[in-house]
């Protein structure tokens, strides 16, 4: 929801703002419903593109699939507009829901807005839900590229496809021996196929096709692994500085404490693109999961202090652009949650002049289960609680404009306590909690970590989990 909403239309209500983006998000969901009640615009005019492994998809929630060679020798096209993605759009224009997007038809049995219109909404402009009904191959208007795996943190979360320092990590040590099995196993990683060479004929197809689609889009976003580790990411940013595309919102995806010099190279790009008017915006998405110590446990590797130099830099000499912070929902952030919304507050009232320079997103976390906030006790869910309690006393009004907090900010974190409040069956929980005491044990030994010191606010859920 951060993502399209530099111009976010707000109205004075009893001297506080109230955004117009559920309104707005209601509505384009009547124009949705009027083609079928499961067509998503998503499906046509967004991609999320992975092509170290050669895979698509639309959006984070279906799983990727596989990108067809023969497809893409016909045409550089196929890396949005696959077979397999065109059956989903058939099912969708026949009223039928895709199972690969089961996370939004729950939501809205739930009767909730789900992120079919959230992601609809980021692509939408006027005629689209006419011209997506004839289109057999459209051009994205999102378009979300991962060019490389190559990554110098190990987040607890994350795979060996997305980071480099995984990969060595289990080369080395081999897999997670869990109750599910071999959890990031090697010779799984060695089964994808996974191309960072010069010649990985989808980077290849991606510079053929990219000329093609640059016009078109609303949103160009890198992310990685670490793309700030990767030269197609400075590739991007010089085209960029000879095409210049004064509609387009740019953005990466970081952890923000990339190696070497690549932040500084980074900064240094961004000026020249700033002063030469190159885009429409900037976006820094900024992943962190928690605070201080916990975030560092989180993302192994990673110097919070560097993390926190890096953004603030960013955040005086950005000028005209803007910082989103994401926050991957898990289990281990909930501790320091209400910690980590003071902090963006803090951050607004500092940096929030004139405009909304700060933004937050929570995408929930699906898998791993075991780190699932679906495992919480209702105690862990507080912080959740706490947090919208302390959002709804800081709001957004008349007198403290961009520093306080909108109307769907709330909502985020609301929507995301509703969905941890529902557990998983017995025989998913018991199994996760097995695994989170598995995986961490050997964590922790093969990083020199110790969850129980970093986390005394779980020592109860971890005994239980020793237990279980």
């Amino acid at each position: 929801m951060s993502e399209n909403i530099k111009g976010d239309k707000v109205r004075l209500i009893k001297g506080k703002y109230q955004s117009q983006y559920f309104e707005d998000a209601n509505d384009l969901i009547k124009g949705l419903n009027s083609v079928s009640p499961s067509f998503c615009l998503a499906k046509w005019y967004s991609v999320s593109l992975h092509l170290p492994t050669g895979k698509t998809h639309s959006c984070y929630h279906p799983p990727a699939h596989n990108i067809p060679l023969e497809e893409l020798k016909e045409s550089p096209d196929a890396l949005h507009n696959t077979k397999y993605k065109k059956e989903q759009r058939a099912k969708m224009l026949k009223g039928e829901q895709p199972k690969e997007c089961e996370f939004c038809w729950a939501l809205e049995d739930q009767g909730n807005l789900s992120d079919r219109a959230y992601r609809s909404k980021d692509v939408y402009e006027p005629g689209l839900i006419e011209a997506a009904q004839k289109d057999e191959n459209p051009k994205p208007k999102y378009l979300e590229v991962n060019f490389n795996q190559a990554c110098n943190l190990k987040c607890a979360y994350c795979s060996p496809h997305l980071s480099t320092e995984w990969h060595k990590e289990v080369k080395e040590h081999g897999a997670y021996e869990l109750t599910t099995g071999n959890h990031n196993d090697p010779r799984w990683v060695d089964s994808l196929g996974i191309d960072n060479s010069p010649n990985n004929p989808y980077v290849t197809a991606f510079w053929d096709w990219f000329p093609d689609v640059y016009r078109t889009l609303k949103t160009f976003r890198m992310t990685g692994g670490e793309p700030l580790m990767d030269k197609n990411t400075f590739k991007v940013f010089d085209y960029v500085k000879q095409n210049p595309h004064t509609d387009l919102q740019l953005s990466i995806t970081s952890n923000c404490c990339p190696p070497g010099n690549q932040w500084q190279k980074f900064i240094n790009d961004l000026k020249e693109i700033t002063d030469k008017d190159a885009v429409d915006h900037f976006m820094l998405f900024c992943s962190l999961d928690s605070w201080g110590e916990q975030a560092e446990y989180i993302r192994n590797g990673l110097d919070f202090n560097v993390l926190y130099k890096n953004v603030t830099q960013y955040l005086r000499e950005s000028q005209k652009h803007s910082l989103t912070f994401i926050i991957t929902a898990n289990l281990l952030s909930l501790p320091n949650w209400l910690e980590y919304i003071k902090q963006i507050h803090k951050l607004r009232c500092e940096f929030n002049t004139d405009r909304q320079l700060i933004w937050f997103d929570t995408p929930m976390l699906h898998d791993p289960k075991w780190l699932s906030m679906k495992l919480a006790r209702p105690e862990m869910l507080k912080s959740l609680q706490d947090s919208i309690d302390y959002m709804k006393q800081n709001p957004e009004t008349a007198l403290n404009r961009f520093k306080g907090f909108k109307d769907y900010e709330v909502d985020k974190v609301r929507r995301l306590l509703e969905w941890a409040q529902e557990p998983l069956n017995t025989h998913e929980q018991e199994s996760a909690m097995r695994n989170f005491n598995l995986f961490f044990k050997q964590h922790d030994k093969r990083r020199n970590t110790d969850i129980n010191k970093v986390f005394p606010e779980l020592k109860e859920f971890i005994n239980e989990c020793e237990t279980i």
